[in-house]
């Protein structure tokens, strides 16, 4: 059980507490496990024309997932990882699909960081993931 698991990793706090499930999850089932992060983008409308613009560098979303890989190899866990590129509103299909892809069993995320008024603006990545994935889905609260 759980011997593929894919995790979405984005550098905060709430993404050290996503990591060390997953490192104790993979551990108890000798699971492997595949890092992403989604360099989110956003639309940009100029009148006629519409232009899509990263909202981080890429050099940036490179480094989270090779920290996050680092860590679980570390660990002694078989991990790899990547980089995928999406509009904010995709993220959940994202990870979905990544994990069909890939045949992973389990997607860990954490939560959603948004309140308020970002919150309507920025859709729940975890909401849209439990709600689409055709896997279990693990939703890692923390304290940060």
């Amino acid at each position: 059980m759980y011997k593929n698991i894919l995790t979405a990793v984005d550098g905060s706090a709430h993404g050290t507490a996503v990591l060390d499930a997953v490192a104790s999850l993979a551990k108890l089932t000798e699971g492997k496990v595949h890092v992403i992060h989604i360099l989110p983008s956003e639309v940009i409308s100029g009148g006629i024309t519409s232009t899509v613009v990263p909202v981080e560098e890429i050099a940036q979303s490179r480094q989270v997932v090779d920290d996050a890989v680092a860590r679980l190899r570390d660990e002694g866990i078989t991990a790899d990882g990547e980089v995928d590129e999406g509009l904010r509103g995709e993220l959940a299909a994202i990870l979905v699909d990544r994990a069909e892809a890939l045949g992973s069993d389990l997607i860990v995320v954490g939560p959603g960081h948004y309140s308020g008024i970002s919150a309507l603006l920025h859709p729940s990545v975890s909401r849209g993931v439990a709600k689409s994935s055709p896997v279990s889905v693990l939703l890692v609260r923390s304290e940060a």
